[in-house]
């Protein structure tokens, strides 16, 4: 192991040199042969450290020693506005590398271990280069510096949404955005397009709706944290609520979620069936008028009656939107195919009295939204 007596200018960066590399352990600060620079005792002087051009060739050789991937320009626009505050290297520290003199040429020690009797008082700010965070220590009793890598924030974004949400009521998708980097990120944006249909109930978090676009602004997200953001939609009729959201970060990538939620119709059938005579005398004739509804938020398919005459009644004719026939003592409707939300049809079947009679008159509505029909009587007088 190399001792070294001067801690002068160090660089501590990403532990990307090989592992055979000997370690130098240094005791004490300010040796004039190796040192980097003079010492410092203000902000004010470690920020003109950074900006004197006579030195700056120097940093630029230590970083390539180094194999540093940042930008020169990032380090040295942070050191001359970026806040400074203070801080104390604790016995004991191991840098990865650090800045020192030899025979007056710039050279980086590897992996260098503050072996002093107390700590040493320093000054630092943090920057950011190329995506990742670092954070620039310079001790005071001399001019070196090192860098130490933060990291850099890497975010997920995930969205969860309901399978199914019955039309009319509202549907609420959240999205969970998360840190999973190994540094903090700052003004993190969430965007979610308002979907094709829908409409923008409500949004958590102080989501905010501009030119079609819910977004959420975070301003900060730590390693390792999540927040989930939420918007309730409405939609104007039944079918597919697509969602598509990014998330991105002052440094971390833009991430992507997708997911969906059908807004599913729901089926509702009226039937009403009416005599237009009652009582009626044997021998004559009586039309019964059966009227459908569709009071539902979707289509219904194969809409038809099948109607059941007492055998006090035997069929005359039948109209309607459809073809009506009788088989033996029933009466059917042909089909319709599409039955729109909000529409209403009526067929006719007109009958002959046989005989007298307390009778019913039976109707069986059938669609293949429905298991089961749908029953209705209507009661006739016959005498």
């Amino acid at each position: 192991m190399k001792h070294f007596s001067l801690l002068c200018f160090a660089l501590a960066l990403l532990p990307l040199h090989p592992a055979a590399a000997q370690q130098h352990r240094a005791t004490h600060l300010g040796n004039p042969a190796t040192r980097f620079a003079p010492p410092i005792s203000t902000p004010g002087e470690l920020r003109s450290r950074f900006s004197d051009p006579t030195l700056r060739p120097d940093i630029a050789s230590i970083l390539r020693q180094r194999n540093w991937q940042g930008d020169l320009a990032d380090l040295f626009n942070a050191a001359a506005s970026n806040q400074v505050t203070e801080l104390a290297i604790s016995v004991g520290t191991r840098m990865p590398f650090m800045s020192s003199r030899e025979n007056g040429r710039p050279v980086a020690l590897e992996d260098v271990l503050w072996a002093g009797k107390e700590p040493v008082q320093a000054y630092a700010f943090e920057f950011t280069s190329k995506g990742r965070f670092y954070r620039c220590i310079t001790p005071r009793p001399c001019s070196n510096f090192y860098l130490e890598d933060l990291g850099a924030p890497a975010l997920s974004l995930e969205c969860q949404a309901p399978a199914e949400v019955p039309f009319g009521r509202p549907a609420e998708v959240c999205l969970t955005v998360k840190n999973t980097g190994s540094a903090f990120d700052t003004k993190i944006v969430v965007s979610m397009p308002v979907p094709p249909g829908a409409v923008l109930s409500r949004a958590t978090e102080n989501g905010t709706l501009a030119q079609g676009k819910v977004a959420w602004e975070l301003p900060i997200l730590r390693r390792d944290t999540s927040k989930q953001l939420c918007a309730v939609f409405t939609m104007a009729q039944p079918g597919t609520l697509p969602v598509s959201a990014t998330a991105v970060g002052t440094l971390a990538p833009e991430a992507r979620t997708s997911c969906e939620t059908k807004i599913v119709g729901i089926p509702a059938l009226l039937i009403d069936a009416v005599d237009l005579d009652d009582p009626v005398e044997v021998g004559r004739e009586v039309t019964y008028n059966i009227k459908v509804t569709n009071q539902g938020s979707i289509p219904c398919t194969n809409l038809r009656l099948v109607c059941t005459l007492p055998d006090s009644e035997s069929f005359v004719s039948g109209s309607g939107p459809t073809a009506v026939q009788a088989e033996g003592r029933e009466v059917k409707t042909g089909p319709i195919t599409s039955f729109a939300p909000k529409s209403v049809v009526t067929w006719s079947v007109t009958v002959k009295v046989l005989s007298a009679d307390d009778a019913r008159f039976k109707v069986n509505l059938h669609a293949d939204e429905f298991k089961q029909p749908i029953y209705e009587e209507e009661s006739t007088h016959l005498y």
